[in-house]
């Protein structure tokens, strides 16, 4: 590849700018991995360019994935859990991966990748928190099928040290090990720079399942490396009770108190905030990962998502576990974003546009990154490209609207930092058939299917 590119033939090209710009006939010029310019009408003459013609298709900034649990896809549609809350759900899906090793986790994170990117994702979080003991380097298997595939990857190290009726023994660390390979991990994969492929994320699981000290040295290691924290907040009313009986306040209080009170904070979930706590998260400029199909599949509630923006909180969308999903499918993420608000709060709660800011600009600014989540010059070239319509929206009179309102359908393209990473909807070099069925043999082993 030359370095620069050039995409053309946009039929709309949806800059999710400030100004909320959709181009016709839209063009880009990519040079290096950003964005140098884009318009409308003929494309300028760029020696050397190596050139896409989107086909008339649409043209959005890459989606951003600001929450999920790879490991679990290898449990999808698990029975013996399927019809369960939270809790309970927790406790049946725990005991499958206490022979999981980091082989495991390295294939179900390229198929889990791979799903993403298929379905217009460019830049994506994952938060793994269960180590069994010998199961190698878990969080590295992952960075290397991020390299392997170009996908842009913030890699949150979860942890847990403290067992309990819901987690086992064998499931938790001891804290000198996890913030000891936390350190590792920063100065082997965390880059500051504009266009970073990788960032570390330190991301203990949850309150009922890590000490004081855990939240508290985490906090303390994420300041002096400038590393975003991330854990599970107000998930349900039954987390949050078990929190206050444990500890004697509320979750948000106890993570405040322990040193997660800053912008660099983001949580999952977030649906059972109180109006003080939304006012706080707002003040504080925290994030929030809006997981709509997952809270659905488990019975959780409804993020405040309109309330929490107003407030001033960061709200991007994360497809969460595909053991409570099932799926990861991004662009079917920000529809159903968009039908639960309507659900509890009318027809008029969330616009497609809305829906899709969650999957872009809302999912940068949670993750920090001022370089995505729109197309605009001097930002990263990450670019999805879907076609124009499909079966299930030929006839649609408002084509990008239709993305969010009509069935969800994959990219023809996908462009991670101005290089192809999709092309003709399947990943170059990537052998998908043989990668299912190594994927499909894990999977019975973990869940003895």
């Amino acid at each position: 590849m030359s370095g620069v590119l050039l995409v053309r033939n946009c039929g709309r090209l949806v800059t999710m700018d400030g100004a909320g710009r959709v181009l016709r006939d839209g063009w880009l010029v990519a040079r290096d991995g950003f964005i140098e310019s884009l318009g409308s009408g003929a494309p300028p003459e760029v020696t050397g360019a190596d050139v896409i013609d989107a086909g008339g298709g649409l043209a959005l900034p890459g989606l951003v994935n600001t929450h999920h649990h790879m490991y679990q896809n290898l449990a999808r549609a698990y029975t013996p859990i399927a019809s369960l809350p939270l809790l309970p759900w927790l406790a049946g899906l725990t005991p499958l991966w206490r022979s999981f090793t980091a082989d495991d986790l390295h294939t179900a994170s390229l198929v889990a990748m791979a799903e993403l990117m298929l379905t217009g994702c460019t830049t994506t979080s994952d938060h793994h928190y269960v180590f069994p003991a010998g199961a190698g380097p878990l969080i590295d298997a992952q960075f290397a099928a991020a390299a392997e595939l170009g996908l842009r990857f913030h890699g949150a190290r979860g942890a847990m040290d403290t067992a309990s009726d819901l987690i086992p023994v064998w499931a938790v660390q001891p804290l000198e090990a996890i913030l000891r390979d936390a350190e590792r991990l920063a100065d082997r994969y965390h880059d500051p720079a504009r266009g970073a492929m990788t960032r570390l994320v330190l991301a203990p699981c949850a309150l009922t399942s890590g000490s004081v000290d855990l939240y508290r040295e985490t906090a303390a290691i994420a300041r002096r490396r400038g590393l975003h924290l991330h854990t599970h907040c107000a998930e349900t009313v039954a987390e949050n009770d078990l929190t206050v009986a444990r500890f004697g306040s509320r979750p948000l209080q106890r993570l405040e108190d322990l040193g997660w009170d800053n912008a660099r904070v983001w949580f999952a979930h977030g649906i059972h905030f109180d109006d003080a706590e939304i006012s706080r998260l707002g003040r504080l400029r925290m994030g929030v990962a809006h997981c709509p199909c997952s809270n659905m599949r488990l019975g959780s509630g409804c993020c405040r998502v309109a309330d929490l923006q107003r407030a001033g909180a960061s709200v991007g969308l994360g497809v969460d576990g595909s053991a409570s999903n099932d799926s990861g499918h991004m662009l079917n993420e920000a529809r159903q974003a968009l039908l639960l608000a309507r659900v509890f709060r009318g027809a008029d709660a969330m616009t497609p546009t809305d829906a899709l800011a969650l999957a872009t600009t809302g999912g940068a600014r949670v993750l920090g990154r001022e370089d995505l989540g729109s197309l605009e010059p001097g930002k990263c070239a990450d670019l999805a490209l879907f076609p124009a319509s499909d079966l299930f929206s030929s006839g649609a009179e408002n084509p990008v609207d239709a993305l969010v309102l009509c069935f969800p359908r994959q990219v023809r393209t996908l462009i991670i930092h101005g290089r192809v990473r999709v092309r003709d909807g399947a990943i170059p070099g990537l052998d998908l058939p043989a990668l299912l069925a190594r994927h499909a043999r894990i999977a019975r082993r973990i869940t003895g299917g």
